[in-house]
């Protein structure tokens, strides 16, 4: 059963905080701004997590409308950039950690939960071509990509197989959990496919080593590393462990599902979530600030040209803030499947594209990471401009 905004999504408290609201700076992942003129979370002060009210119609939502990276089979976002110049993609990345948190033998049966293009389970079948993969999906939009490496019997849209029950030895969950309107059965759910004894692997946004998630509408759980525990813990998982290290924005949960009824699971100890509670608000406050500080710079640089880097939902959200976008030129981006289209009727163009008369240069990327990768784009720093760091 799904929880109300008067409850919490992961405890069912009714001890609820207002945490944020403001007009218009939601985006979906989808990386569109949303036609909403609020958005708004609340924080359970029983358990710390964060939540937003979920999408309406949210199966029709990501049946047919979110279609989130289907230009090209291997779309992605970027995880990180080498010094070499090498470009890590974030599936890249989650594939390694797949295999440095998991035993995966030959005729290891391997589910992709809610795997949009499964892009991940590719490049684990294309390292390891004896897992036997299986995807899962609310949407049939996927299926054309899932064909090219994943047989039809073990393909699957918008209902899981009976079949399927308690037959999978690895679950396999990335970035689908926080989109749930129900968190409590999407864990259960992942429970009755994974056989006795099996794993699971989920992987979701951490709202603290990156704010954005809390202004992705379609996100509506934001989870703490205490909220995700007292979720799974609930569910009967053992050996629950939550890691925010391995992914430098994202919390990765690995557990196990029971071998039997009998198999209790341990009660996660009573925390301290003073400080947990007070990072939210922190998190909360920020994008106040960050609206005002993107309004003095811009009232600061009247007569600038400027240009927006990145083209996510950071820089999405300085397009929308600003009083004049018209002295926009473009949002520059260093992902090669983002460059060459258009973002709010904006090109999006290589950082060695930046036109010469820029003098004002909006960063949007996230915080804790945009100074270091602003210092490593040489065409930026080759003439005199004024940089706005979030």
């Amino acid at each position: 059963m799904t929880g109300t905004m008067d409850t919490c999504f992961v405890c069912g408290s009714s001890d609820i905080e207002a945490l944020f609201e403001a007009r218009g700076i939601g985006f979906t992942l989808a990386q569109s701004p949303n036609e909403l003129t609020t958005t708004s979370a609340s924080m359970c002060r029983t358990c710390s997590h964060v939540q937003t009210q979920p999408l309406e119609d949210i199966a029709s939502y990501y049946d047919t409308g979110y279609q989130f990276q289907l230009h090209d089979a291997e779309e992605d976002d970027i995880y990180t950039a080498m010094p070499d110049g090498r470009k890590v993609f974030r599936s890249e990345h989650q594939a390694a950690s797949v295999i440095a948190k998991n035993t995966l033998t030959d005729g290891l049966k391997v589910l992709d939960y809610g795997c949009g293009k499964a892009r991940t389970l590719a490049l684990l079948k294309g390292q390891l071509p004896g897992i036997d993969p299986y995807t899962f999906d609310v949407s049939g939009i996927y299926s054309t990509l899932w064909d090219q490496f994943v047989p039809k019997d073990n393909q699957a849209s918008y209902t899981v197989p009976e079949a399927w029950h308690g037959k999978m030895d690895l679950v396999l969950s990335f970035f689908a959990l926080e989109h749930t309107a129900d968190p409590k059965g999407f864990v259960r759910d992942l429970a009755q496919v994974t056989r006795p004894g099996g794993s699971v692997h989920v992987v979701i946004p951490n709202m603290y080593r990156n704010i954005s998630d809390l202004v992705v509408i379609d996100h509506a759980q934001h989870f703490s590393a205490a909220s995700l525990e007292r979720l799974f813990r609930d569910a009967g998982y053992l050996d629950v462990e939550i890691d925010d290290t391995t992914h430098r924005a994202a919390f990765i949960v690995t557990a196990t599902v029971p071998e039997d009824d009998a198999a209790k699971p341990v009660a996660a100890a009573a925390k301290d979530l003073g400080a947990t509670m007070e990072q939210a608000r922190a998190v909360a406050k920020s994008w106040a600030d960050i609206a005002t500080r993107i309004a003095a710079f811009e009232a600061d640089h009247p007569d600038a040209k400027a240009v927006i880097y990145g083209s996510g939902v950071y820089g999405m959200f300085i397009a929308s803030t600003l009083s004049d976008p018209g002295r926009v030129s473009a949002f520059l981006d260093m992902n090669p499947f983002r460059q060459g289209r258009s973002l709010m009727g904006l090109p999006i163009l290589a950082p060695d594209q930046v036109p010469d008369d820029i003098g004002a240069v909006y960063v949007g990327l996230n915080p804790q990471d945009a100074a270091r990768i602003i210092e490593g784009v040489a065409p930026l720093h080759a003439r005199p401009r004024d940089f706005l760091f979030l």
